[in-house]
């Protein structure tokens, strides 16, 4: 439950990206303790690596002030919330634990508890807790009818729900891939029967998406991301199988979720010189771990030094070795038994056990 006090026992420190933020409040929303929200502001020095900005407020400030009573738990995500957890931590005389959401961008033994998925390859340690699937809100149930536009009386069932990210670095949606997807679509609705309803995302390109309308061959319907979250909720309770473009592990899970058929539609993937060589290096780790090549990659991720490993096809692959996408998984129960196990390693923190 957020808290107007200061002396909530949580505070969440929301940053840059809607996701990571998303993530964090559902954490803390599921605790069932009070939490104070702490929206941050950054400038360009944030761009510089943690280790150099140390527990400065040289990067970062915040609209309202920072004062004792200091939280037990402090949630981070992303580079450059960083410092500010620490500076906290600081001013608590390191009282205060510090919990990192999906890679914590630094040496991960400044944090006391690392909560990540497979994509970013963070090595085993006893403060990381590797899950399979993002930390997501509650599936909230939708009254279709009283959300859904007026295509939904017209639209043939069975409907296919196509969830439709864009560029997230190394991928992207380009007018070639977006022509694929469209293709992917006719294929699965002529095969399926029924028709297709297309949600945008807020990193859609524009020209994407002309592009996707104009392949369309089969009866379906555009929806956007700005018609609001009840709109998106809706489409997902209400549709019959899903295609998701894989640049989104939220996407991806809320799909798999609702317990119906999934696809995944590859993106191209244009990385540049430094994402290929700490591919090219984890690669070579998996292969010897305990060789050279795999202990210094170990290493430098959990020394900070590397953190261009982020490969979305580490989760895509993970979930389908768990029967994620074939039926012979559960991803209701995946999701709850690892919430579970998040909320109590979190809860023994804030208790100080």
């Amino acid at each position: 439950m957020q808290s107007e006090t200061s002396d909530a026992p949580v505070w969440v420190l929301l940053g840059k990206w809607h996701g990571d933020n998303q993530q964090l409040l559902a954490i803390a929303e599921a605790l069932n303790r009070p939490f104070r929200v702490i929206a941050l502001r950054f400038n360009p020095a944030s761009m510089l690596p943690p280790a150099l900005l140390g527990t400065s407020r040289l990067s970062w400030r915040s609209e309202e002030p920072l004062a004792p009573p200091w939280p037990r738990v402090v949630l981070a995500a992303g580079r450059r919330a960083v410092p500010a957890a620490r500076w906290i931590q600081r001013q608590s005389a390191g009282r205060t634990r510090l919990i990192s959401v999906n890679r914590p961008w630094s040496p991960m033994s400044w944090f006391d508890l690392i909560i990540t998925t497979p994509q970013y390859a963070l090595p085993a340690r006893p403060n990381v807790l590797s899950n399979l699937m993002p930390f997501l809100p509650p599936t909230v149930e939708e009254p279709a009818a009283s959300v859904l536009p007026d295509a939904a009386r017209t639209l043939p069932r069975p409907w296919t729900v196509v969830l439709v990210g864009g560029n997230s670095r190394p991928m992207r949606l380009c007018d070639s891939t977006a022509a694929s997807l469209a293709s992917m679509v006719n294929e699965q609705v002529r095969r399926s029967g029924g028709s297709a309803w297309i949600v945008d995302s807020p990193r859609t390109p524009a020209s994407a998406m002309a592009v996707i309308k104009q392949g369309l061959e089969v009866p379906s319907t555009t929806v956007s991301w700005r018609d609001g979250k009840p709109l998106y909720r809706a489409l997902l309770n209400s549709g019959d199988r899903f295609i998701v473009t894989e640049d989104s592990a939220s996407m991806v899970t809320e799909a798999l979720l609702t317990g119906r058929p999934v696809s995944l539609c590859p993106l191209s993937r244009h990385p540049d010189w430094i994402r290929r060589a700490a591919t090219a290096w984890r690669l070579a780790a998996e292969r010897a771990p305990a060789s050279i090549v795999g202990r210094s990659f170990d290493a430098a991720v959990a020394s900070g030094l590397l953190a261009a490993a982020r490969d979305l096809s580490m989760l895509h692959r993970a979930l389908e070795n768990a029967g994620m996408f074939d039926g012979t998984g559960n991803p209701q129960e995946l999701a709850e038994r690892e919430r579970q196990v998040t909320l109590t390693r979190i809860n023994a923190l804030i208790d100080g056990s």
